[in-house]
């Protein structure tokens, strides 16, 4: 089955790219409203893959011309590159990001074969023929969140019961993580602000009794506490955990982990029942390999991302295009505009080295 996700300014404006793109055999996956005037989204599928996809010219300036604007990043014109500089763009990128040279060769010549003279159009879609970007269901599938120590786990939490309260959804929050002091408190702080109920429980017979004593039309989230996935008696006792539950356990993975240590991290979150992932820290980290290893060594899907630490501001949608915009944005170009920051004489160094431009493309510099 072949899924895309099409923007415009009104549903029927959006339908009509649906038909020109997919055809009437379309069917309609989901839908979103945007808040403020910002449009609609909708995502639809097809059982066989259509050879003209985004045929006509306005399906291609949405889909590619000034991003999608539900992740931020800079707005980046590469211009009309041939072939060559196409393919040296993309893969220095890539590798930049930290993205193992198996995968990122693989991406690469994916995106060529698109025939695109667009980086972030060509990428988009080779990201998007490789992995899959379904979001973070709107409906009352209970959850468990999952994952490392640090990852963001709780705040995850908050972002989902936020999410469920400004839509106004029943939503009702359990916390398993009693492996440290006070550990719970941020989590029923803020539960207490949104008017969310929080219930704290020690064990997997506390929980599943929490569950079958939560409201039946309220979203389930529960939040536990980080472990070593890689060691088999923690994975034994979350694995305990999500069968009290009987929700789906969704991964939170940190931007900026080591690609190959997430790889290995998600193919453990796999081995426990999760099918997705959420990003967090994409508004801190630099390099990106981590999410790209999650999905293609762990084999996990996308699901949202978060790009604040402040739960107010909840989740951004993390698709192809803006995973696209996110791998090839210059990750300097809003440093350099901090003065803060220059003023550091150690910020250049702190920062590593800049990622390769197009014209500075070893690649060229032979050709030159």
């Amino acid at each position: 089955m072949r899924m895309k996700t099409f923007q415009a300014a009104t549903m029927n404006e959006a339908m009509s790219l649906v038909r020109d793109a997919l055809g009437n055999e379309a069917i309609i996956v989901s839908t979103y409203t945007h808040r403020d005037g910002g449009g609609v989204e909708i995502t639809a599928a097809v059982e066989q893959r259509v050879d003209e996809d985004f045929a006509t010219e306005e399906a291609q300036n949405l889909r590619y011309g000034s991003g999608n604007g539900r992740l931020f990043v800079p707005d980046e014109d590469f211009g009309e590159l041939d072939p060559a500089e196409l393919g040296a763009l993309i893969g220095d990128s890539l590798s930049w990001h930290g993205i193992p040279a198996r995968i990122a060769e693989r991406l690469m010549q994916a995106a060529l074969r698109v025939g695109l003279d667009d980086a972030v159009g060509a990428l988009a879609e080779a990201l998007d023929e490789s992995y899959r970007f379904p979001g973070l269901s709107g409906d009352n599938r209970p959850v468990i969140l999952i994952g490392p120590p640090g990852s963001g786990k709780s705040i995850a939490t908050a972002k989902i019961a936020a999410r469920c309260v400004m839509e106004r959804r029943p939503v009702h929050v359990i916390s398993t993580d009693s492996s440290r002091a006070a550990a719970g408190e941020q989590l029923a702080a803020l539960c207490r602000v949104m008017s969310a109920p929080f219930i704290e429980t020690a064990d997997p017979r506390e929980l599943a009794y929490a569950v079958n004593a939560a409201p039946a039309d309220a979203k389930l989230v529960v939040d536990t506490a980080g472990i070593n996935l890689h060691a088999a008696t923690e994975r034994r006792a979350l694995k305990a955990l999500i069968e009290a539950s009987g929700a789906e356990p969704v991964m939170v993975l940190a931007a900026g982990t080591d690609a190959m240590e997430a790889g290995e991290l998600a193919a453990q979150a796999v081995s426990l029942g999760a099918r997705r992932f959420i990003a967090t820290r994409l508004d801190a980290a630099r390099r990106l390999g981590a999410l790209i290893a999650a999905a293609e060594l762990g084999g996990l899907a996308f699901a949202d991302a978060g790009a604040s630490p402040y739960v107010g501001r909840g989740f951004e949608r993390l698709d192809a295009l803006a995973l696209a915009h996110r791998l090839l944005a210059d990750p300097d170009a809003a440093v350099a505009e901090d003065p803060v920051t220059e003023l550091n004489p150690f910020a250049a160094a702190q920062r590593g080295a800049p990622k390769p431009a197009v014209s500075r493309s070893p690649s060229f510099r032979a050709a030159e």
